[in-house]
């Protein structure tokens, strides 16, 4: 059976295997959603007697792409796979990394391995296999908050077989435009730290000056909607499947108890789940997230985890609610 792939990931397949066999690198760089994993599960259906050595973040993610193949395929489940996160990777001995012996190394989420430990395990690993071919996966290379370091560059010489941004992959189709709705929920925190700080400054010219923005910035705070109304107004799908994006556990438990506050005009009864990397549980509520079939509004809040690597049909929209620097997870959790 040959696993079939849209066409742009049929032809980065081809030009990835192509430099593989000239140059031993090749790297994929296309948003998250456009199915990049495919690619690497063709690598192993095409090979069944070489061995893949598939490197991830997280067994999780892993599991789920599994998954998303079986549904893609009627059950197709590569045999010649060896999967390993990145951490577990870092703690292998040299014995152990010499057992491993991979025909092909694949690369998931390959921004990662410019992590000081687990970018130790993965170099360590190449080090070993200098003559194995690897093919990294990614939505970008860049690491934006550490010194713009391109791991496409230091991973794969920047042999890169297929790029494509996030715009570019909802021009031709690939992805679907979303429809962005821009509200701040902070600003009254943050009007009532600066009207601290102009009380303590210390010239009146100053603080007049800076008063009559802010007076402004509070006439308009007033005149804006609440959120609970933002979220009637474009929530539309009142049975919804729906991702909130949180920054860590204290801000997920935050945003779960403002829940009736802001989503009772929609449902008074929503069903909420949550999903992070300490929750043994984990598993469990996303499965029930996506089996969630009720007539009821479903909230899934998590934290990292569904920001790389996972998809999920039937998704009605996602929330960002945690305050995000980094462009990478910005258009990922978009993706």
């Amino acid at each position: 059976m040959k696993l079939k792939l849209y066409r742009h990931n049929e032809e980065a397949y081809e030009k990835a295997l192509k430099m593989l066999a000239e140059t031993g690198r090749a790297a994929i760089i296309h948003p998250t959603g456009t199915g990049k994993s495919m690619v690497g599960f063709r690598l192993c259906e095409a090979f069944p007697a070489k061995h893949v050595l598939w490197l991830s973040p997280s067994e999780y993610i892993f599991r789920t792409q599994l998954e998303n193949l079986r549904a893609a395929t009627g059950g197709y489940t590569p045999e010649n796979v060896t999967f390993l996160t990145y951490a577990r990777l870092m703690l292998m001995d040299e014995g152990k990394l010499s057992a491993l012996a991979p025909d092909y190394v694949i690369l998931d989420e390959f921004h990662r391995c410019g992590a000081k430990m687990w970018g130790q395990g993965v170099l360590r690993l190449l080090s070993m296999y200098p003559d194995r071919p690897v093919l990294g996966l990614s939505a970008t290379s860049v690491r934006y908050l550490d010194h713009q370091r391109d791991m496409a560059d230091e991973l794969f010489d920047g042999n890169i077989a297929s790029e494509m941004t996030l715009g570019e992959a909802m021009v031709r189709g690939i992805l679907q435009p979303p429809k962005y709705i821009l509200s701040i929920y902070a600003c009254r925190k943050y009007l009532r730290k600066y009207e601290q700080r102009v009380r303590q400054a210390r010239s009146k010219a100053v603080q007049d000056a800076a008063g009559a923005y802010l007076e402004a910035l509070r006439r308009a705070l007033e005149q804006a909607e609440g959120l609970d109304e933002v979220f009637v107004r474009h929530m539309t799908q009142k049975d919804g499947k729906y991702i909130l994006f949180c920054a860590n556990k204290e801000h997920m438990e935050e945003m779960k108890a403002k829940s009736p506050e802001w989503f009772g005009k929609i449902d008074p009864a929503p069903h909420l789940y949550t999903v992070y990397t300490e929750d043994a549980n984990a598993m469990e509520a996303f499965r029930a997230f996506q089996a969630d079939d009720s007539g009821h509004l479903k909230l899934l809040y998590c934290i990292d985890m569904l920001n790389e690597g996972i998809h999920i049909d039937g998704i009605s929209g996602v929330i960002l609610l945690r305050p995000t620097v980094s462009p990478i997870i910005y258009k990922q959790q978009i993706g």
